[in-house]
């Protein structure tokens, strides 16, 4: 069967009550540096596998600690919950409906595809969105130069579609309307923590693989804020539904049921374009990515039908250096792979790839609840 690309080449691209605990269906990777091996050494524990719950002395005595650490971050969201609740702070609003798309942990939840996918529906009621994001990673102060992530967006919906990034979100989004004002939306890009600014509809994304981040709050676990949280939010999306069982998905809706009684959708993500698989089925391949969530994009891999003869996973918006790609195509070809593969997050960090490198696309679809969640979307554009 044909290849979907040639052998790696040697020559380098250029990069530009306690909780029950969440199915989690892969150990956590290990993590690397940028022009280190594939996987830590074997007497370093790696924090994720720790919050998971690794066995071990080591492993307990670090929870330990980290649990200690925990209750510094619980106390300043208290904080902050207070300052709200009792009006001495309070949200700013922009002149245009503000819909937010956030997380609940730390981590990839496939909130990226969803923005696209989000914007993709609001233009097609008529609307003109824009995208504000923190923008971890871009130019300081708002300038123009968008992160990784914003790249990704800029591929799936075109340049036309007005993005701003920014720390000051306030600022962020007076830029963009200043810049456009055409856009007559703004999807707030995770902002469910971001109370400074008003949004009209907070639309909160959970991973289906670790939903609830090991139930814990950082850095004993993945979550920003406990599952109690999900209060506040309008809606809810559990993503990565084909990562688990129906009967996993069903409980996890059970336990969101619990504390969000609003709009609960499902998805999934599936990799393309659609005849990727037909290409790389029974190939022999070597995996780089640095995401949030690296197992994810590990089992679409899997999906696709490919065998993984060696990875190298960076930290999330880590980028290879330009020195590293020699050694990394090396050992590439001599694992006796076929091709590298990166999914497009990874694939915007570089100027030029390799042709021995091959981008992996997501579609995202939500299979469940798309009506309630779009009439809720629209019922929030449509408030004074």
């Amino acid at each position: 069967m044909a290849r979907v690309c040639a052998p790696p080449d040697p020559s380098p691209p250029d990069p530009s009550p306690p909780e029950p605990r969440p199915p989690e269906p892969r150990p956590p990777l290990a993590r690397s540096s940028a022009a280190g091996a594939a996987s830590s050494p074997g007497h370093v524990l790696e924090l994720t596998a720790i919050q998971a719950g690794a066995p071990g002395l080591r492993a307990s005595l670090a929870r330990g600690g980290l649990t200690v650490l925990s209750w510094g971050w619980a106390f300043s969201q208290w904080l902050k919950r207070g300052a709200y609740a009792c009006g001495l702070r309070r949200a700013t609003a922009l002149d245009v409906p503000v819909l937010s798309v956030g997380n609940l942990a730390v981590g990839g939840t496939g909130k990226t595809p969803f923005v696209a996918w989000l914007v993709q529906r609001l233009a097609a009621d008529g609307h003109t969105p824009g995208i504000l994001a923190r923008g971890y990673g871009a130019s300081a102060g708002g300038g123009t130069t968008l992160n990784d992530e914003g790249r990704v967006l800029q591929h799936l919906l075109g340049a036309d579609v007005p993005q701003a990034q920014d720390g000051d979100r306030i600022r962020g989004g007076r830029a963009l309307r200043a810049a456009h004002p055409e856009v007559d939306v703004v999807v707030l890009d995770d902002g469910f923590q971001h109370r400074r600014i008003h949004r009209d509809l907070d639309i909160v994304l959970l991973d289906a693989t670790r939903p609830f981040g090991f139930g814990h709050l950082l850095p004993r676990g993945l979550l920003r804020e406990r599952r109690s949280a999900l209060r506040r939010a309008d809606a809810v999306v559990l993503t990565r539904t084909e990562r688990v069982d129906a009967a996993a998905v069903e409980r996890i809706q059970s336990e969101i049921r619990r504390v969000h009684a609003g709009p609960l959708a499902l998805a999934r993500t599936e990799p393309a374009p659609p005849g990727l698989a037909d290409e790389l089925s029974g190939a022999s391949v070597f995996v780089l990515c640095g995401l949030g969530n690296p197992d994810a994009f590990l089992g679409t891999v899997a999906d696709l039908g490919a065998t993984v003869v060696g990875r190298r996973i960076l930290g999330d918006h880590e980028v290879l250096p330009e020195a590293a790609w020699p050694d990394l195509l090396a050992e590439a070809r001599a694992a006796g792979a076929e091709c590298v593969l990166l999914t497009r997050k990874d694939a915007v960090k570089y100027e030029r790839l390799d042709p021995a490198v091959t981008v992996v696309d997501q579609a995202f679809h939500v299979h469940a609840g798309e009506a309630e969640l779009l009439a809720l979307a629209r019922r929030a554009l449509a408030r004074p």
